[in-house]
């Protein structure tokens, strides 16, 4: 399916919890648009449709949207601090000041609970979205923040859990935070790791999904972390000839990497991550309390992975520091 945007493109897109509509970021205008997909009977997209156009709130270019996968709100962020969280209708919920003196990145929690927002400032701001019991919108408030970085954060990324966050920093480092603490009671997030990593200029950053791989794109190369032990595991160069990586993601199941650039989407086999699971796996087995049940699941998950890393004669573990 394609539909053209007159005289205008994308800057930003993301899909509704339910695949119904996503949103985009109109570039020119600066504005929120929600479109609706139409499905045929055996589920195929039959047609997409503008349904509504938000009210402008924004000078400046938008540097992140994002939809709650509870689908109560919608987020949407300036490189001017300007954070609005939004209903499904389009009118403002909050209007919040990230007080980063420049704003980066602005994400939406996997869990939808927090939004988040990273810039010239060292610290990463995390904010709860809060509900009443009923499901009327009550208010924004404070929830942590993400500190030890001496510069700006380019970038920030979750496990799909919610868990865990890694951040990359220009002062040439990247940590991965335990966040699954009681802020409430003043819990602030443990560090578990941290290294360095190589690159100049801005850097964009993923998390695998169980939180044990650190994708960092600098420049047209992609380098892999082990969260386990922040090594780097594997760098692979010139992904793109003549232009820079824009977005790194892993997919879903955390199997495969995914690099934005030069209009071409490039796919790779996170082996890093086969490699980690290994580390893991085998860490598990070494403790004297697993049940013949999870001996066997771990043990599995060891042959499987070596099996994989064998077939691309890649080595089955992680290179030491």
């Amino acid at each position: 399916m394609r539909h053209n945007i007159e005289f205008d493109h994308a800057s930003h897109i993301c899909w509704s919890p339910d695949s119904k509509a996503f949103v985009i970021n109109r570039a020119a205008e600066n504005v929120l648009e929600v479109y609706k997909v139409t499905r045929r009977t055996d589920g195929w997209i039959s047609a997409v449709s503008k349904a509504i156009t938000f009210p402008k709130q924004f000078s400046e270019e938008m540097v992140g949207i994002g939809v709650a996968v509870s689908g109560r709100y919608i987020m949407s962020c300036s490189a001017a601090n300007q954070l609005v969280v939004w209903d499904l209708k389009g009118a403002v919920l909050a209007t919040v000041d990230t007080c980063l003196l420049h704003t980066y990145r602005a994400k939406v929690s996997p869990c939808g609970r927090f939004i988040v927002a990273s810039g010239f400032a060292p610290d990463v701001k995390v904010w709860e979205v809060v509900f009443a019991r009923t499901g009327e919108f009550k208010q924004v408030s404070r929830a942590f923040e993400l500190a030890g970085h001496t510069s700006g954060v380019y970038d920030f990324s979750f496990s799909s859990d919610s868990t865990r966050m890694a951040t990359v920093s220009k002062d040439g480092s990247w940590k991965v935070f335990n966040t699954n603490i009681e802020f409430e009671k003043g819990e602030d997030p443990h560090l578990l790791v941290t290294g360095k990593y190589t690159g100049s200029g801005p850097a964009h950053l993923a998390l695998s999904p169980n939180g044990e791989v650190v994708a960092i794109a600098s420049g047209a190369s992609l380098s892999l972390y082990s969260a386990l032990s922040g090594v780097c595991d594997k760098v692979i160069d010139n992904i793109y000839p003549s232009g820079s990586i824009t977005r790194v993601l892993f997919d879903s199941a955390g199997d495969h990497v995914l690099t934005a650039g030069e209009k071409h989407v490039r796919v790779f086999h996170n082996v890093t991550g086969r490699r980690t699971a290994i580390a893991s796996a085998r860490l598990r087995l070494s403790m004297a309390n697993n049940s013949a049940a999870t001996k066997e699941r771990l043990e599995g998950i060891i042959s499987t992975a070596e099996t994989f890393l064998k077939s691309l004669k890649e080595p089955l573990v992680t290179k030491a520091k």
